[in-house]
């Protein structure tokens, strides 16, 4: 039994008339008389009586049409239901990123994005290692990443660097040093203030001489510094200085403690109608990370 048969079945039923229900359905009366008997055939029973040029239906049929209603609705409503999906899909952006400088400038991005154009943008924060997977699975439609994703299948547009900086005692030798070597950095005790990327939390735990201890709240970080227990390394975007204490801070944009964040969507996302959004983004992104 196939939908269309049903769907034929219902109409004739409706209108009692072969060529009437050929008419409202645009398909040739042979087709549907053809659909009808091989549907009679495989139920084993007659659904309609034919007199003259109507028909009607028997007992069977008029089961039959109880029962084929409520089906042939349903299709319809899982239909309208999947195309309206589809329709707020196509207005809709998933936008995957990562923690970062790029968290402190993408809502005023969005908003002016969402303002000029007809289209919803939904961030979500996702941890740099899923952003392939998500992408790859349509989870999400463009990224924001400082990982690198080497794959043909994506299209990449460098938007800035991500750089650290070195918080520190004003008195101490080291913050005295223009550009100190990681080696010398590496020989004192070492808070990384997060959200700090994967590999350099590894090297930094690797090669330091002491543990390194990790933060997560600005207070507690200007607390370290002001009992100078040690020196904060931390993304370059937050500001750890006080009313009350000014410490000292070097770049770390003379190392390889240092990321390029990305935007990155797969090829087969650019159409014509995303191309426009895409490109306000890398702008907007671009122009709002050089004043950020």
């Amino acid at each position: 039994m196939e939908l269309k048969q049903l769907k034929y079945f219902v109409e004739v039923a409706k209108r009692e008339h072969i060529s009437e229900a050929a008419l409202e359905l645009n398909v040739a009366q042979s087709a549907i008389s053809r659909h009808i008997s091989n549907l009679e055939s495989e139920l084993g029973t007659a659904l309609f009586h034919r007199k003259g040029r109507n028909v009607y239906l028997t007992t069977e049929g008029k089961h039959l049409l109880n029962v084929a209603r409520p089906i042939l609705e349903q299709v319809d409503q899982t239909l309208d239901y999947f195309q309206m999906q589809q329709e707020v899909r196509s207005s809709t952006v998933m936008l995957g990123y990562i923690d970062g400088a790029v968290g402190q400038i993408l809502p005023q991005v969005l908003d002016k994005i969402e303002t000029e154009m007809a289209i919803s943008i939904i961030p979500t924060l996702l941890k740099a290692q899923d952003i392939k997977t998500a992408l790859a699975s349509n989870e999400i439609d463009i990224a924001i990443t400082n990982e690198g994703i080497a794959d043909a299948q994506f299209e990449h547009h460098p938007l800035f660097e991500e750089t650290y900086v070195l918080y520190g005692p004003p008195h101490h030798p080291l913050m005295t040093v223009p550009n100190p070597p990681m080696s010398h950095i590496l020989k004192h005790q070492l808070y990384i203030h997060e959200p700090v990327s994967e590999d350099f939390k590894t090297y930094l735990h690797a090669h330091a001489i002491h543990p390194v201890y990790q933060c997560k709240v600005t207070q507690f970080a200007r607390f370290i510094l002001q009992r100078e227990k040690g020196f904060v390394v931390a993304p370059s975007y937050i500001n750890l200085y006080s009313h009350t204490h000014q410490w000292s801070k070097i770049s770390l944009s003379h190392t390889d403690m240092r990321k390029t964040v990305s935007l990155v969507y797969r090829k087969d996302y650019a159409h014509t109608d995303h191309l426009k959004m895409i490109n306000m983004l890398i702008s907007h992104l671009q122009q709002h990370a050089t004043y950020h």
